[in-house]
């Protein structure tokens, strides 16, 4: 069954807390003990500024909470989606080798190639098409993507083939009732592949978090201005 939506949270690229970072890396396992301990490597990260790197087992941590929803709520799971993806994007910044430094834009990246990213904004897709349909037929299951995300990760190719055979059934329910399939948004990601990168599949980095996450912000900015165009239509229409 699908997590509980009773709290929604969209989770804008700001610092997370300390007290975000301990939830979303020890989760219900985590004790007094540990939260001192995190803390404690925490502070100079915070005092010390870009100059101070972050530690790689916790951005290492944060990754595999966030590839893995089981056992949180829904909103739970978002907030662990949002401190992987900002404490991804600190440690490229802060990296040691200046050439491994990154500054990734706070918006969806369209010129961003990485296999890693491409594979999030695919997965991204993925599940806005089957959420989508599910809710239109007052589904409240998890969607496929959701489900397989851990495995996704790990082997992104196989596990695309499954998701997007999973997606056949959904797709052809919006396409009876009139509605976007999602094929051309899928497509256009695709070509965005570089030679053989698409076919590879080794495990995904945290980059792919950035372009899954990024990918749904960028949905939901749609959505948002779809309706209140539509909002503003329907007022204009009223007052004739």
């Amino acid at each position: 069954a699908k997590k509980s939506d009773k709290k929604q949270t969209v989770w804008p690229f700001i610092p997370p807390s300390p007290h975000a970072i301990y939830e979303a890396v020890y989760g219900k396992r985590g004790s007094d003990t540990l939260k001192k301990q995190l803390y404690a490597r925490l502070l100079p990260v915070i005092a010390g500024g870009n100059s101070v790197p972050i530690p790689d087992d916790l951005v290492q941590k944060s990754f595999q909470a966030a590839c893995n929803p089981n056992g949180f709520e829904h909103w739970e799971w978002q907030r662990n989606i949002g401190v992987a993806c900002a404490l991804y994007k600190g440690w490229r910044a802060r990296h040691h080798d200046k050439l491994q430094r990154r500054t990734y834009p706070m918006s969806l990246d369209k010129e961003n190639h990485s296999r890693d990213y491409l594979y999030g904004r695919l997965l991204a897709v993925a599940e806005n098409i089957e959420s989508y349909a599910l809710f239109l037929a007052e589904d409240k299951r998890a969607t496929t993507a959701e489900r397989y995300m851990q495995r996704f990760a790990e082997h992104p190719f196989e596990t695309w083939r499954n998701i997007e055979l999973a997606l056949k059934p959904y797709q052809d329910r919006l396409r009876n009732r009139g509605k976007d399939t999602g094929s051309q948004a899928i497509g256009e990601i695709m070509e965005l592949f570089k030679n053989e990168d698409f076919v590879l599949d080794n495990k995904l980095n945290g980059e792919f978090l950035l372009g899954y996450h990024c990918q749904k912000m960028e949905i939901a900015r749609q959505v948002a201005e779809r309706k209140a165009a539509k909002d503003a239509k329907a007022k204009q229409t009223e007052t004739k």
